[in-house]
């Protein structure tokens, strides 16, 4: 399978504080077809908050592409990192796909990871491997929406294999949360994996930051069994973070939940929520 050749994108991304205290994009790379559109301002709330959206020019990841992003923000930077549009995994016949994420934060840095969904084909294999480095005193928001498949095609969890891994440390090096899912729809069916009856799409947001953010946050979040999307919460070991999980038989009620509870965070360390989602998104 990993003989065949597709396409090899790098972004690397920068984000620094200049001598007025904005947050600008001081360091880019990019190899095609991962492309980053440029860093918008339009948060009347976070005047100082650069605003970037990433796009693959290539359009849907195919079998052979080995695709790499890495981001960083400097002490006391912040920004909000979203994608144009979801992320798709096309059919394929013997090949897969990866991608492989780097996130580094350091001291008192605020990042908003806020990607569309992922949306994986009839046949597809796609991997996607996250590091996540964050100092102790940064806020991460990370999150990822997953769907079934191109259900408006009929596809539901056609897909081959779906392996997600991400690794969250300090940057001494300690973990404090690891995780890894593998799906084999045609090994073990969607019931197996948690998720009910109709609810064919998750999701996952991980917040970390310092203890008193957490623990507010925690005490806000209050899981129902009737809610759509459903919700669970874990804590993570070193009281640091929390991980979150939605399912709903629809994607949009998952990405405005997650988009709620990133506004959430922002109030709690900002001191200001996310301004409303634009209309065409």
């Amino acid at each position: 399978m990993r003989g065949v050749v597709g396409k090899c994108g790098v972004l690397e991304l920068g984000f620094e504080l200049d001598s007025r205290g904005v947050t600008v994009l001081r360091h880019l790379h990019r190899e095609v077809p991962l492309v980053v559109q440029q860093a918008l301002y339009f948060d009347e709330e976070l005047p100082t908050l650069p605003c970037v959206y990433t796009l693959s020019s290539g359009g849907p990841y195919v079998e052979g592409d080995r695709h790499s992003m890495s981001v960083e923000l400097g002490e006391g930077a912040m920004a909000h990192i979203s994608s144009g549009a979801a992320t798709l995994v096309a059919t394929m016949e013997q090949g897969d796909a990866e991608m492989r994420q780097t996130i580094v934060l350091d001291e008192g840095a605020y990042l908003e990871w806020l990607p569309r969904p992922l949306i994986p084909g009839s046949r597809s294999r796609y991997t996607s491997t996250t590091e996540l480095v964050v100092a102790p005193t940064a806020t991460l928001f990370y999150s990822e929406v997953v769907a079934c498949g191109r259900e408006h095609s009929g596809e539901r969890f056609d897909y081959h294999s779906l392996a997600l891994s991400t690794v969250v440390c300090r940057p001494s090096g300690e973990v404090v949360l690891r995780e890894a899912l593998r799906l084999i729809p045609s090994l073990l069916p969607p019931s197996e994996w948690g998720l009910e009856e109709g609810h064919n799409h998750f999701g996952t947001a991980i917040v970390i930051s310092p203890q008193e953010v957490t623990d507010r946050l925690h005490t806000l979040l209050c899981p129902t069994a009737t809610a759509d999307p459903r919700m669970s919460v874990a804590r993570l070991k070193d009281g640091n973070g929390l991980l979150v999980r939605f399912t709903s038989p629809h994607s949009e009620p998952i990405v405005a939940a997650v988009r709620a509870l990133c506004s959430e965070v922002r109030k709690m360390v900002k001191g200001v929520p996310l301004p409303a989602e634009f209309p065409w998104r």
